[in-house]
């Protein structure tokens, strides 16, 4: 009999432990930032309060409500300059299954202490519409990574982020990101945009962002990623992995933007604060950020928050690919001083 429930018990471990091992592989790969990364998102680029224009084709940027004007001041270092707008690649962003893994960092995996509800998991039961519909939870870093300057391919501008490599958000770390309730203490007002309020505005701005970019009014929606609020891991229409990890993607700046922590670069009230930071804004502004995914193989697109997904879904959900990375682009007003003390 004692035989028997040890042949058993090893039959059990030799069945169960390939997946529990499944679940802690973390995969991943440093990025080419030289072949991975789409340079095209960096444009349009204007001078002189646009009076030199580079790339400028239609759909491609948005009007920031910056004055025409070429001149500009910085009461803050009592320069003049001239207004020059762009794209800048800053943040990179990876979607894992795994807390504590780095995708972006070559598959780095730090081990920290977490239970099975910490993993990434797609559920066919959908209890939020109590149907059959597909679910989701997945972790997510943001990266701060200034790849201009980094680069030196402009050398001393005040208007370029010259911040160090860092890993300001660790979703496993933040206890609100897989508790809906606990989230909404940040967001008290996203309350009020749940159900058929988020559903309705999901397709208006799912078209506005197919032939430029999402309508900044409809700031309780991804477009057709999703809904923005809660801000968490938890994906209630899990449609493709792709749908998943950009709207997760969107969800980390929304929040960090609610917190204080992230800041706008686009505007005459950023233009005139005359930094590589911008201004603070509670309510984050969608228009101004779009992505280009690195990993695990780059898509070579400028993808604005909420545009549907189907050219950047293509072959794109192998069933090796688990985990995702992206380079994120934001845009940028600054006033590049010519004249100063």
């Amino acid at each position: 009999m004692k035989r028997i429930v040890l042949l058993s018990a090893l039959l059990s471990s030799l069945v169960f432990t390939p997946v529990a091992l499944g679940q802690a592989v973390c995969t991943g790969a440093f990025p080419n930032l030289i072949t991975d990364v789409c340079w095209d998102c960096v444009f349009p680029i204007s001078f002189a309060g646009g009076m030199l224009n580079m790339g400028v084709t239609d759909g491609s940027d948005y009007n920031t409500g910056v004055s025409p004007s070429p001149v500009c001041f910085c009461t803050n270092t009592l320069s003049v300059g001239t207004p020059m707008s762009f794209w800048e690649p800053r943040y990179m962003v990876d979607v894992t299954n795994m807390p504590g893994c780095f995708p972006l960092l070559g598959g780095l995996s730090i081990s920290p202490p977490y239970n099975a509800s910490e993993f990434g998991t797609v559920n066919v039961n959908n209890a939020a519409i109590g149907g059959s519909s597909k679910s989701s939870f997945m972790q997510a870093n943001e990266y701060l990574n200034p790849i201009l300057s980094a680069a030196g391919i402009i050398e001393a501008s005040p208007c370029l982020d010259n911040r160090s490599f860092d890993v300001p958000y660790i979703s496993w770390a933040d206890p609100t990101w897989g508790d809906d309730a606990l989230a909404l203490i940040l967001t008290p007002y996203a309350y009020a945009f749940t159900g058929l309020a988020s559903i309705a505005a999901e397709a208006p701005d799912a078209i506005q962002a197919t032939v430029g970019f999402p309508n900044q009014y409809l700031f309780w929606v991804a477009g057709a990623w999703g809904p923005m609020y809660p801000l968490t891991g938890n994906v209630s229409t899990a449609n493709t992995p792709e749908q998943v990890s950009h709207l997760l993607l969107a969800r980390i700046f929304a929040k960090l933007h609610a917190a204080g922590a992230e800041q706008t670069t686009a505007g005459q009230t950023a233009l005139d604060a005359c930094s590589a930071f911008g201004v603070p804004e509670l309510i984050m502004d969608k228009r101004q950020y779009k992505t280009n995914r690195i990993y695990p193989f780059p898509d070579n697109m400028c993808t604005p928050i909420g545009r549907p997904l189907q050219l950047q879904e293509a072959g794109a959900s192998r069933p090796m690919d688990k985990d995702y990375g992206y380079i994120v682009f934001q845009r940028k007003d600054c006033c590049q001083p010519l004249i100063s003390p």
